[in-house]
């Protein structure tokens, strides 16, 4: 029984999302698995066999080596300004996946592991240790009893991001396949992530609904949930048309049922970006940050 607990059971431990963050309200805390050594091997041994296996969509920033949300945030400028440099509007959908980690079908998460080739071995061990999987939580040098965890996976393992984003590649591929999003030459980049932060890019309010309708279609077919509450587009238009009013009645979007809100300016992993692409807010943003 020892030596099973060391690969099926772990602790949750609770940490703040920021530094400024209000303490009393539990959605400012994200958890964090403590496993065992044993597990954190045998992810390492499947990561370093596998890694040709277990590889994501260019799209994904998240997880990898030599990527970093800096390449993510620059890519999307970058796009932005080529296309309103060439007169064309961009549609910009910023969307927040609500507890995405702890939604993961492990049905669909290891089917697709057995798509992606990896010896059935392996994924048999791994659905073992998630489906079998028991965690209690420690809040203030207090421990709760241990409890099963059905679904999603542990944040904080080695192995559990990887898998996330394999998850997550499915909606990347259905989004660069739905011919709705940007393309330079004959590179799509109308939709980029790091983990579960998702920017979508159209070139018209219409693509843009419809890349939204894939992500809907994602989200009940993978168990996710966009929060529309905390999602939010943003329009860039070319300098001839540096005002949005025109559009205003074009500017509906909604993802899971609600309305998104229309910004001027989206703090997008830690840059800002302004429907201006005025990169003096950021710098800003960046002094503060230091200070």
């Amino acid at each position: 029984m020892l030596h099973l607990q060391r690969f099926l059971y772990s602790t949750i431990i609770s940490i703040p999302k920021g530094r400024n963050v209000n303490p009393s309200d539990s959605s400012n805390y994200r958890g964090i698995a403590l496993s065992s050594v044993y597990g954190k091997l045998f992810d390492n041994i499947v990561l370093q066999h596998y890694s040709d296996v277990l590889l994501t969509s260019d799209l994904q920033f998240g997880f990898k080596a030599k990527h970093s949300t800096n390449h993510c945030t620059f890519l999307l400028k970058q796009t932005l300004a080529y296309y309103t440099e060439n007169q064309s509007p961009a549609y910009c959908g910023f969307l927040d996946a609500t507890k995405a980690f702890d939604r993961i079908d492990y049905c669909k998460l290891f089917k697709g592991l057995f798509n992606r080739n990896l010896p059935a071995c392996y994924v048999r061990v791994l659905f073992n240790i998630y489906s079998n999987n028991f965690v209690r939580v420690s809040w203030c040098g207090f421990l709760s009893e241990y409890f099963p965890a059905k679904n999603g996976v542990k944040q904080g393992s080695v192995l559990s991001p990887v898998l996330f984003c394999l998850y997550l590649d499915e909606l990347l591929v259905a989004l660069s396949k739905a011919g709705a999003g940007w393309y330079i030459g004959d590179i799509f980049v109308g939709a980029l992530a790091y983990a579960d932060d998702i920017v979508l890019i159209a070139p018209s309010a219409t693509a843009l609904r419809t890349v939204l309708h894939t992500c809907d279609n994602y989200a009940c077919k993978y168990s996710m949930s966009f929060n529309a509450q905390n999602s939010e587009c943003l329009v860039v238009l070319p300098r001839a048309r540096r005002f949005p009013a025109p559009l205003e009645h074009d500017c509906d979007f909604r993802i899971g049922g609600a309305r998104m809100d229309i910004v001027s300016s989206y703090c997008h992993l830690g840059h800002v970006i302004t429907n201006s692409l005025d990169d003096g807010p950021d710098i800003v943003n960046r002094q503060n940050s230091f200070i």
